[in-house]
């Protein structure tokens, strides 16, 4: 089984990611990661809180909407959804309840099992991180594995 840390592992998709994680700072980023025919890769994806209702007053600096829709393109070439990462900026990267919210549905259960989730830790200077966040069935939440 791959998994998120084995696609971060390839220093080409690492740099891309931190890239993008920079390029929204002081916003946060998102994309998916995903193996296929074509290898490993990260979906480089604009992140929509800004432009969609109902969140609540957050915006970019503290939230992401992700485009499901990516996540259909990406089936639809073949690939295989391994993990959905964002950035936090400026304050470390940790797997917060309105990250646990996003990412559970309204049953309590993943929208997307056994798909990693991946916080990447943006700073001023860069990215200084990333945890990977994992469904644990046996503790009905995300833990690092």
């Amino acid at each position: 089984m791959v998994t998120a840390m084995d696609i971060l592992g390839d220093p080409d998709v690492r740099d891309a990611v931190d890239a993008h994680a920079m390029a929204w700072f002081p916003r946060e980023c998102c994309g998916l990661l995903v193996t296929g025919p074509a290898g490993h890769a990260a979906l480089l994806t604009p992140n929509g809180i800004d432009e969609a209702p109902g969140h609540q007053g957050r915006t970019a600096e503290t939230g992401y909407v992700l485009d499901s829709a990516e996540i259909a393109r990406s089936a639809g070439r073949g690939e295989t959804l391994v993990g959905i990462f964002h950035s936090h900026c400026r304050v470390g990267a940790t797997f917060s309840d309105a990250d646990r919210r996003l990412a559970l549905s309204p049953s309590n259960e993943p929208w997307f099992p056994g798909v990693d989730y991946v916080v990447l830790d943006a700073q001023d200077r860069g990215v200084a991180g990333f945890k990977v966040f994992r469904w644990a069935e046996d503790r009905r939440d995300f833990i690092e594995p």
